[in-house]
């Protein structure tokens, strides 16, 4: 028997499969798009980001009104749950049977970290299983804003117990890696020496520039067509397949000279995680540091970026505290009141930023 159902039905069974409740966004939200891609990742990956975005649109057609809005949430979904560790991302692989290069999303198996407190976060995809869990823990998952995590009973020991499960215990200090503490010209004085050793570049199509003298918070606003600017910029392109290739180049009226692709070679960072933090070294150097705002609230304060940062950083604050909808911002994080003094010098130490005054 035929049966035509409503639209509010429909998401209401997708909810339902997918263990979560809709927050104020509707299925535009961070945890509803969150869980939608995690679980149809598990059936497509290894797949390019545009894959995973178009099938989640194509999906959903009849369910948004507003489909460029999905396709750029949908986007910063994928952004989220790599940086979580959810999804890898390998760059210059090569399926087999195919002659495609690029960069594509692996799922990761599942896995744990725990916290100090004795709650886990939750990693990783099935294919069987939206979380891989039994049923009983599964309903004991909380997701805030696309992060899994899960509360020890007492006096239950979630390591032993997750371990035993089959999921690949990781350290924090594992979790949370990132690169040296440097200062900002040293940093910015390592790229434009590798910059100055490469051959002439050439004409590159479609090229994007990050101009850093935009005085905008707005980080899509910064990016801009060469046009007539000479320097050297933080740049990306289009590629065919997979996502924009991203580089450092210098500039002279808007043609390009010299092009430094990132990641450097043998680099564990991804390219955009690489350019992202060269940008705020840039703008640190210019005396014009990018900002982040800091708003008390009870037991913390909430932690306000305006732009993105390394998958690194993201790892570090969501284990530290924990991702919140952001209000007049990119993204927010609550951090817990005594841990407040320590990820403020880890913003100014790793990433150059520099604390609003607002």
């Amino acid at each position: 028997m035929i049966e035509v159902v409503d639209q509010g039905s429909v998401i209401g069974a997708a909810c339902a499969s997918l263990g979560v409740e809709l927050d104020a966004e509707g299925v535009l939200g961070t945890t509803y798009l969150s869980a939608a891609v995690r679980r149809l990742a598990g059936f497509l990956c290894p797949c390019s980001p545009r894959t995973l975005v178009r099938r989640m649109v194509e999906s959903h057609l009849g369910l948004v009104e507003d489909v460029p809005m999905l396709e750029e949430r949908v986007e910063t979904s994928i952004e989220g749950l790599v940086a979580i560790g959810d999804l890898l991302e390998l760059s210059d692989v090569a399926l087999e049977g195919e002659h495609v290069r690029g960069t594509w999303l692996v799922a990761a198996p599942p896995a744990f970290v725990v916290r100090p407190s004795g709650s886990a976060f939750i990693l990783g995809l099935s294919a069987d299983e939206q979380t891989p869990l039994p049923t009983e823990m599964r309903s004991r998952i909380i997701s805030r804003q696309g992060i899994r995590s899960i509360d020890p009973v007492p006096p239950e020991d979630l390591t032993t117990i997750l371990g035993d499960l089959g999921l690949r215990e990781l350290s924090a200090a594992a979790w949370l890696r990132s690169p040296k503490a440097t200062r900002p010209t040293d940093l910015l004085a390592f790229y434009d020496a590798k910059l100055a050793a490469q051959q002439h570049s050439g004409e590159v199509a479609e090229l994007l520039v990050l101009d850093g003298t935009r005085r905008t918070r707005s980080y899509r606003a910064r990016w801009t067509k060469p046009e007539t600017l000479t320097g050297t910029y933080v740049v990306r392109r289009p590629q065919a397949f997979g996502s924009d290739l991203w580089g450092y180049a210098q500039l002279s009226n808007g043609v390009p000279l010299k092009l430094l692709d990132l990641p450097l070679h043998g680099d564990r960072w991804r390219g955009c995680d690489a350019a992202w933090r060269l940008q705020m070294a840039i703008d640190a150097i210019a005396c014009r540091p990018q900002e982040y705002r800091l708003r008390a609230v009870e037991g913390g304060a909430i932690l306000d970026l305006f732009s993105p940062i390394p998958k690194w950083a993201r790892r570090r604050l969501a284990i530290i505290g924990s991702k919140v909808q952001p209000a007049g911002c990119l993204i927010s994080f609550l951090v817990p009141e005594a841990e407040i003094a320590t990820e403020e010098e880890f913003l100014r130490d790793l990433l150059f930023l520099s604390r609003t005054g607002e």
